[in-house]
This record gives C-alpha cells, sequence and structure tokens, in this order.
C-alpha cells in the first residue's frame, strides 16, 4: 500500500492500515510533517516506510493498481509494488474562473448566508470553499451546508417544493 501526504489523514491512514497490509509506504512532498507530532512519532515507531521529498509519479495496472512509481528528489523513479493508493492529500482553495463571477470573497472562499446562497442570484456555495461568521471547517459541516444549500435552492427552482422534505428517520 502507498499512501501519499503528510497530514493528519495520511498518518491515520497509515496507523489504521500497517497491521492488516503486507507493506506500508507514506509518500511526502517536503521533509515537514502537518500531522499531529504524536501521530507522526506511533508512526515512525512502526514497520512503515516513510518517503520525504519524494511524490508518486505514476500508478501502474489496468483492472487494477499493481504498483507506483516514487521519485524521491535527487534520485531516479523506483517502482514499488502496491495493489492500493490511497491519496491523502491537502489543499489550496483555488477559485479558477469563479473568481471572475463577481462573488463575494474573503480571502480564498465564497462567502455565503445562512441558507448557503452567494450574493449572487440562484447561486449557492457548501464545504470548504464556502465562508460565513463562526465556520468550523469540517466534513461533517459540508455535509449539512451540502443539504442546506440544496434545499434552498430546490425552493427558488420550484416554488412547490417544501423548504424541508421531512425526518430522514421518519418512517412514514
Amino acid at each position: 500500500m502507498v499512501i501519499v501526504g503528510g497530514g493528519d489523514s495520511a498518518f491515520d491512514w497509515a496507523l489504521a492500515l500497517h497491521s492488516v497490509a503486507k507493506s506500508v509506504t507514506l509518500v511526502h512532498r517536503r521533509d515537514k510533517f502537518r500531522a499531529h507530532a504524536s501521530t507522526v512519532a506511533r508512526v515512525q515507531a512502526l514497520p512503515v516506510s516513510i518517503l520525504v521529498n519524494a511524490e508518486v509519479t505514476r500508478v501502474h495496472g489496468t483492472d487494477r493498481i499493481t504498483g507506483a512509481d516514487i521519485v524521491v528528489k535527487g534520485a531516479e523513479p523506483a517502482l514499488y509494488p502496491a495493489d492500493t493508493v490511497v491519496a491523502a492529500l491537502g489543499f489550496t482553495a483555488d477559485l479558477g474562473p469563479l473568481a471572475d463571477w463577481g462573488l463575494t470573497l474573503d480571502r480564498r472562499h465564497i462567502v455565503v448566508d445562512t441558507t448557503m446562497a452567494t450574493n449572487l442570484a440562484r447561486v449557492f456555495a457548501a464545504g470548504d470553499i464556502s465562508d460565513y461568521p463562526g465556520k468550523v471547517r469540517l466534513i461533517a459541516v459540508g455535509f449539512g451546508e451540502a443539504a442546506t444549500a440544496v434545499n434552498n435552492a430546490a425552493i427558488i427552482i420550484d416554488p412547490s417544493a417544501h423548504l424541508f422534505p421531512g425526518h430522514s428517520s421518519d418512517g412514514t
């Protein structure tokens, strides 16, 4: 197994899978990690190969993954056998063409109201790209924001729709 990343997700995957995978190689493009120091130390104490200043340049396989080319800075690519590649990569928000739409932005985030609506009519945003006072950037929050955005967009698209479709646990 090859895990790509240097943050908490990558190290959590390594912790969770080292005991069930034949081998685990963690590949990170820098020599510093964003993961919590105690988690990094725990993984370093395991039989996990950690490659720094490295990147996966190619994944091999047709019907299934068979390996990955990994290049450590200053070295030739090396083929690592693998049947799984986990991309646990962070990101930098890049709005691309959305930056030219006239949306109200706060740094690289789209400002929304409590309905997840932007300043542009019929345009909604949810997840890490959206921003409002008190925003907590968690996956669980993004799921809730998406449901809020969809329900509020639905009544604009179809005025006969209901804002609140019912409880997900409602048996009727």
